[in-house]
Formats: C-alpha cells, structure tokens, sequence
C-alpha cells in the first residue's frame, strides 16, 4: 500500500522508515542526545554502551557525517570498523589481526572520501596521489569495476553502499571533478608499482600519517561497531570483549599521534573489558545510551518536526485525541525502551490509519483511537517477535 498519509499529514518524507540507521538519509537531523554525541566526538579514546537496537550505529553513523560537515578538510577523519564483516576469517587473537582489518577499513574510506570529495585528492601532490591510488588498488578488490561505475554514473553512493553502506552520505559529487580523480586513478594505476611493505604495522602507520600529516585531516577516528554480531556475545561475552583487548589496549598510545579509537558496544562486555583493561580503563571516555518514555517520545517529536519542515512537532496535530493527550508518549510507554521499537509502533499506527481510511475515504485525515489500540493491540501480540526481529538487524 502507498503511504497515503505523508500527503494526508504534508509530511515531505518517511522519518519512521528505516530501522537501519545507515540507510536513513535524514539521520543527521534527527539528533538528541548530545551528551553521548559529545562522547563520541571528542578527541579521547570512548566507549559507547547499549543494548541491540538502542541507538549505536545510528549515533556512529551520525558522528561519522559529523566528520564531514563543511565537505572535508581540518576535521577528524571516520573510519568504520564494523566486526562482523571480517570476524569469520579471523579469532583477533592478536593486535596484528585488527590491524589488518583497518587498514582495509582505510583503504575503502581513503577511496570514498577522494570520491565524494574530489579536491581531497586533486590537492595532493602527484607522488603522494601515486602512493595512495596503489595503496588503496592493493586493498580494494574490483577496483576497475567501482571507477567504471563512477564514471557512468557520477555517483558515489552507489559505490559506497556496494563497499561498506556506512559511508554512504547521500550525496553527489562534482561531476567534472570527479572524472579527474577517475583520470588519477587510471593513470597511476597504469604506472610502476611502488614497493609495499611487509610489516602490517609499518601500513598502518603509513597510511595514519598521510591522512593527519599529508591530507591534512587533525585526526583519525576508528569507529568500532558490530560487536552484538559476535554469535558468541549472548553464551559468553568474556570471549567478545577478549577478542577487542588487543586492539583497545593500543587505544592510549595512539593519542599521541592523534588516532582515536571510538567502541560502540553491547553491555554485555563492560565487566569483562574493564577487568582485562584495567591499565588503561580510566582513559576512555564512557556513556550509556540509555532510553526511557520521554527521550523515546522526543526523538519521535524531532522526526515529526524535522519531516514537516516544523510545521508541526507531533503526531498529535493530525490526530482525533483529546488536546491533553500526548501521542508520542503514549506509545513510548508501550514499547521496550529502544528506538527500533518505538518506530515500528508508530509504522503500525500509520498503517492502521491507512487500513482504516482506505475502507471508508470519506473519513475525516485524523488519526483516530481505534487506530492507536489497534496498533498496540498488534505490538504486544507480536511483541516477542519483534524484539527478536529488530535484534537481528543489530546484528547485521
């Protein structure tokens, strides 16, 4: 069925659509929250804490565009490190494998932003464009395939969600600019091959100076998600945070040199990572996500006012209640305290509306109580299933 009710209610897009936070190109309008935003932007080594579904990739997703604000330039630099995407092939027993997998991360985050942002790479001088072109052609497979996808299309995103949809920032390059990054490529893809070294630390190393030192970014930040991924979190989170020890142990050396390892992470490992952490614990910045009944209503607000171009603030302003009621409220009290919960309620509610309206489009364009308790009705029926459900999203 169309979603008849954004032209009923004037909306200008879905702010409920997406429980993937990557996908939703309005993420960066809807923030609250800013004591954990200030946690994961500044310049220290931090730790954000939820449960699946609680707001972590939306608020690294969100850090991660922040970073961009102003299209490049004297701002940190993200690099998504997302575990499930490498923990098959590797037990991360040691700093060498983390390693391994950012440098890869870098490689793919390297490419997009010289794509989205042409000038990163036509500033660079030839031989620095020479060195970063073949290293990012040594850690990006089907690279060919991506530069002709560019150059048909001129758009990044549909590389970035190929890569890795964290990078994705639903937006379009300068064309003319972007043909010559293509060129860069091409030509220094073409040319000698220079020697690349053996030592993984020595990469990684390398690759850190040319985005602080030579691209002129004043940090880097490694953004480390996907932990609720582990299958191994639920029967035995001690092995989860075991498997990041290596790597956040590093964490306090790395701020001198300006890199800043930023964990999104399940509960679960607290107790386990700062018992085997105890050193260096104190150093990393740490907050809680945490959700109740007014912080669920207000985010629901902030969509509503940000999609009606503030028009309105609440699904109150196109709805039959009474004048005390408090729609958004009402449905945070209902759901478990989790964004993604909240959402799909608020999507049922919209659908019984349409449901209801379809059958009779004489009706008045309000949202009614019956649409409301319907709603519930469906939730805490399906309730069970849907945590479930929105968990595996978390997951990945």
């Amino acid at each position: 069925m169309a979603k008849i009710w954004l032209n009923h209610f004037d909306f200008r897009f879905d702010p409920f659509e997406y429980d993937e936070a990557s996908r939703d190109p309005h993420l960066n309008r809807y923030l609250i929250g800013h004591d954990a935003f200030s946690a994961a932007w500044g310049e220290t080594p931090a730790t954000i804490f939820s449960p699946p579904g609680g707001g972590k990739t939306a608020l690294r997703i969100y850090t991660s565009r922040a970073c961009w604000t102003g299209g490049g330039g004297y701002q940190p630099f993200p690099i998504h490190y997302h575990l499930p995407h490498y923990f098959a092939n590797s037990n991360f027993s040691t700093l060498e494998d983390h390693l391994q997998k950012i440098v890869h991360s870098s490689a793919h985050a390297l490419f997009l932003a010289f794509t989205y942002y042409p000038l990163i790479l036509l500033r660079a001088s030839t031989p620095l464009q020479a060195h970063l072109v073949q290293f990012i052609a040594a850690w990006v497979p089907n690279l060919d395939y991506y530069l002709a996808t560019l150059r048909e299309s001129h758009q990044t995103d549909i590389v970035a969600a190929q890569l890795d949809k964290s990078y994705v920032l639903h937006q379009l390059p300068d064309a003319s600019l972007l043909d010559l990054v293509c060129e860069i490529f091409e030509k220094h893809l073409e040319g000698e091959r220079l020697p690349i070294s053996s030592s993984i630390h020595l990469v990684f190393e390398k690759v850190m100076n040319w985005i602080t030192r030579d691209l002129g970014f004043r940090s880097v930040y490694i953004l480390l998600d996907g932990v609720d991924g582990f299958p191994e979190l639920a029967s035995s989170p001690g092995f989860a945070a075991q498997s990041l020890v290596q790597l956040f142990a590093k964490a306090p050396e790395w701020t001198t040199s300006r890199i800043f390892v930023k964990g999104f992470l399940p509960q679960e490992i607290r107790a386990h990572l700062r018992e085997r952490l105890e050193k260096q614990w104190s150093v990393f910045s740490q907050i809680d996500l945490k959700w109740d009944a007014a912080a669920l209503a207000e985010m629901l607000r902030r969509r509503v006012y940000v999609a009606t171009e503030g028009k309105f603030a609440s699904l109150n302003a196109v709805s039959a209640l009474p004048s005390g009621q408090d729609l958004e409220l009402e449905l945070a009290r209902v759901v478990n305290p989790l964004p993604r919960e909240a959402l799909t309620l608020v999507r049922q509610v919209l659908f019984e509306y349409e449901m209801r309206w379809g059958g009779n489009p004489t009706a008045a364009r309000q949202i009614r109580i019956e649409d409301i308790e319907n709603a519930i009705a469906w939730y805490r029926n399906e309730q069970a299933h849907i945590t479930k459900e929105l968990a595996s999203i978390a997951q990945g």
